[in-house]
């Protein structure tokens, strides 16, 4: 298993988002909430891999299926 915490180029990278993206969401400039992290020091920002998936997971529509059709 990966390394338990990802830096944020880390955690752009695994949630297929910009850093610049990902760094607005964090500093709230944009309407909706981002992932949770964590801040180590004052300039060190940290997303555990549980917390990027759990946020990716409120992203889904919850049907991929348009139209009706079945798979």
């Amino acid at each position: 298993m990966g390394q338990p915490y990802l830096t944020a180029v880390e955690a752009a990278e695994y949630i297929c988002l910009s850093e610049s993206y990902l760094a607005k969401l964090r500093m709230g400039i944009l309407p909706q909430p981002g992932p949770k992290f964590l801040r180590v020091g004052q300039r060190a920002i940290r997303y555990r891999r549980k917390d990027l998936d759990d946020w990716m997971e409120t992203k889904s529509s919850g049907n991929t299926l348009q139209g009706g059709g079945q798979l």
